[in-house]
């Protein structure tokens, strides 16, 4: 049995020990995402309440890289999304006490919801839990830690000491739609906490939130589909008080959220388990998820951001990703098994270095599998296909 290993924390008394802490800070956020989209095209129906609530922290997931790259870019530390900074799965969750979550990439379930995003999602036991360093035991703690950072560097060294060396790199013109949160540009201690509070509110080890006082912004300013107070489903005017990250895999773990029929995709999906030409539409979608980190990282350090995102992350990741997983997910492992019964193949989520150029090149000239036909019609949502998908066969997923 593993031995809890003691939580002492190690003040961050330097502007390096700040900037390798917020590196590990923008590989613990990139580690969820592979997993929460594994969970999220699992489901056979993008139209479902489970798909929309995993699709909302995604897209918050997803600013919290952003916003941890301009608390790097401020003290002058370019973010690296490359080689050790890129998780492999299975793996322990990033710095995380006694090896923490052991997070895996699996189709969606309650089991998977309590027993690991509920895990990662982790609030802070009270307002006054302690900073702590790495190892930590909620992620709500490791950002305290990295903000008392941030004090302790500028009482140093002076605000322009700390936030002097800014690279040039900060971005607050990344819009990733409704729900997401805002980009702070981030330049003095005030702005520091308002980068952190966004994180951390969303539900980072976000303190176990009630809803608003009346009269204190219930509502947000758009209008959207949704499951009404009735329980029926239809426009609701404004944008209901904000879930917590915890409290949405919550809702799914205990049922609160029926699951629609999901891919009984193998966990943890493998190129060895698969021949030929889907083995190759494996390597195809590693090729798309290695170019989506290729071009963040470029909108991450360079001044050409917002244009690698907008002209290469975010449409792979709305089109393509999602058609694949589906294509994938539709592949039995062996040809006489039931598609309906599984196992079937999955996304990999395999970090395969290569030039950029040579990525888009791959990719362009990869067709997918003729044994799994791709949808008629491009996806509309980039975490989700346009409609249900149905295998080869005409037959729909098994309910999870």
């Amino acid at each position: 049995m593993t031995a809890p290993v003691p939580l002492i924390h190690r003040p961050i008394q330097s502007l390096q020990e700040l900037g390798d802490h917020l590196q590990l800070a923008l590989g613990i956020e990139l580690s969820t995402i592979p997993p929460y989209l594994c969970a999220l095209y699992s489901i056979s129906d993008p139209a479902s309440e489970a798909s929309r609530l995993i699709r909302g922290v995604v897209i918050e997931e997803m600013l919290h890289m952003m916003q941890v790259a301009n608390l790097m870019n401020a003290i002058g530390r370019i973010p690296s999304l490359e080689g050790k900074y890129v998780p492999s799965y299975p793996s322990n969750l990033l710095g995380h006490a006694a090896g923490g979550p052991f997070v895996q990439l699996q189709p969606l379930s309650p089991a998977l919801a309590r027993t690991v995003f509920m895990r990662i999602e982790k609030p802070e036991p009270s307002p006054d839990a302690p900073a702590e360093d790495e190892p930590y035991d909620t992620i709500g703690q490791f950002y305290k830690a990295i903000e008392l950072g941030f004090v302790t560097c500028v009482d140093k060294l002076g605000e322009k000491g700390v936030f002097g060396q800014d690279t040039g790199f900060q971005r607050d013109d990344t819009y990733i739609g409704p729900g997401g949160g805002q980009l702070h540009i981030v330049h003095d201690l005030d702005t520091v906490t308002a980068a952190i509070m966004e994180i951390v509110q969303q539900g980072e080890g976000a303190l176990i939130q009630q809803p608003p006082v009346p009269y204190e912004e219930p509502y947000g300013g758009y209008d959207h589909y949704g499951e009404r107070s009735d329980g029926t489903y239809g426009p609701i005017i404004g944008t209901p008080w904000e879930l917590s990250h915890y409290r949405r895999f919550q809702r799914i773990a205990e049922g609160e959220v029926s699951l629609p029929p999901i891919y009984p995709m193998q966990a943890n999906p493998s190129d060895t388990d698969l021949d030929g030409d889907f083995r190759r539409l494996s390597h195809l979608f590693d090729n798309c998820y290695t170019l989506v980190l290729a071009a963040l990282g470029e909108a991450f350090g360079t001044t050409t951001a917002p244009r690698p995102f907008f002209q290469t992350a975010f449409p792979v990741m709305r089109a393509a990703l999602p058609a694949l997983a589906t294509l994938l997910m539709r592949t039995p492992l062996s040809p006489a098994a039931d598609p309906e019964l599984g196992p079937t193949a999955g996304p990999a989520f395999v970090y395969r270095p290569l030039p950029v150029a040579d990525i888009a090149a791959i990719t362009a000239h990869s067709p997918p599998s003729s044994a799994a036909p791709a949808p008629a019609t491009p996806p509309t949502c980039w975490t989700a296909t346009a409609t249900t998908a149905s295998r080869p066969d005409g037959r729909t997923p098994r309910s999870g």
